[in-house]
């Protein structure tokens, strides 16, 4: 059975459109941009900290940001796609990003399994989990 033409052109429609930043709840654009942060920080080869800190206005906060960013880079199952720092439009992988933020902001533990369920090994499920939760309470 096929879907309607004009369900089918809404499907595509939304695909195409990038979610923005503005979207998303404060904690995870704070995430989000931390991330941005980070990949800029390595562009350059310098230390994230520092300005983590800076931005989150706790250093705790920031380690644990830190954290989780790292966290998620090994075991993303391809490099982590960031858009660029001034950028409100967010990548796919910003987009399930917030929305693991978002889960853990609200301890949900079955709607994060579900953002990353069949997307990153299961292996790496919990300590996913226990990264972001940790970074959500710090920022919190």
């Amino acid at each position: 059975m096929t879907a309607p033409a004009g369900n089918l052109a809404e499907t595509i429609a939304r695909l195409a459109r990038a979610p923005s930043l503005r979207e998303r709840s404060p904690l995870a654009q704070d995430v989000i941009l931390a991330i941005r942060l980070c990949a800029l920080a390595a562009r350059d080869g310098s230390d994230p900290l520092p300005a983590l800190a800076l931005r989150l206005r706790h250093c705790e906060a920031a380690f644990a940001v830190h954290e989780l960013i790292r966290t998620v880079t090994r075991h993303w199952p391809e490099p982590f796609g960031v858009g660029r720092a001034c950028c409100q439009r967010l990548s796919p992988d910003e987009v399930t990003l917030a929305r693991m933020v978002e889960a853990g902001q609200g301890r949900s533990h079955a709607d994060f399994m579900r953002t990353i369920d069949g997307f990153v090994p299961a292996a790496a499920h919990e300590p996913l989990w226990e990264a972001c939760t940790h970074a959500v309470v710090l920022m919190g």
